[in-house]
């Protein structure tokens, strides 16, 4: 005679196994807030702008002239993170005492155009220490400033403004450990529910063939 696994069968065996199925819910919610309990993580940013225009002494029509300008700054912009003005960048930095390579300086630093302006700002992000991050963004710009121009043909020496003094905090705001709990705990739940009517189909068929 066949057995017949039927749904009282498996409240019955739900049941039996609440223990584990609860077990894994506390694992779930446990690992969740204990992950999202870790403190925030803390970097350092700082930025330095510079000008970047032709002269317009002697120009007919400035206003043309800085139209063509603020055409040019995407030009300019494409050359930041090129080798004759990273690895300038990493020897200078080398003698303030910062260790950086060319790869981790290429990707800490960034140059973005201000809208609606002649104005460049070089960037240093992710940075463990505040003064780190000051000499970084310096050494960058100041090589910028030097090198870029011989890379692009007529490209006017960019202005630099005054050297950066001070970094900004970026904090990384962790999540919230009682929702993440939570999540975790549902997670856990139903994962031992699955696998508890798992189980138990399975000895169904095995009991049904023996």
């Amino acid at each position: 005679m066949e057995n017949q696994f039927t749904v009282t069968d498996l409240f019955k065996h739900m049941l039996r196994n609440a223990w584990w199925i609860i077990v894994l819910g506390i694992v779930g919610g446990g690992a969740m807030y204990v992950m999202n309990k870790q403190p925030a993580a803390t970097s350092y940013s700082a930025t330095r702008s510079m000008y970047v225009a032709k002269s317009n002494t002697g120009v007919k029509d400035p206003n043309s002239r800085i139209m063509a300008d603020s055409w040019l700054l995407k030009s300019y912009k494409a050359v930041a993170k090129d080798d004759k003005v990273i690895k300038p960048a990493v020897k200078a930095l080398k003698a303030e005492g910062v260790k950086v390579s060319a790869d981790t300086l290429r990707s800490e630093v960034s140059l973005s155009i201000t809208d609606g302006t002649l104005l460049m700002k070089a960037k240093a992000k992710g940075i463990a220490k505040p003064k780190q991050a000051i000499k970084i963004v310096n050494a960058f710009a100041e090589s910028y400033a030097e090198n870029a121009p011989k890379l692009i043909s007529d490209m006017p020496k960019p202005e630099l403004m005054t050297k950066t003094k001070e970094a900004d905090t970026d904090t990384m705001v962790a999540g919230s450990p009682k929702k993440a709990a939570l999540f975790g705990a549902v997670a856990g739940l139903a994962v031992g529910v699955v696998l508890a009517f798992f189980v138990g189909v399975y000895k169904n068929v095995t009991a049904t063939k023996n």
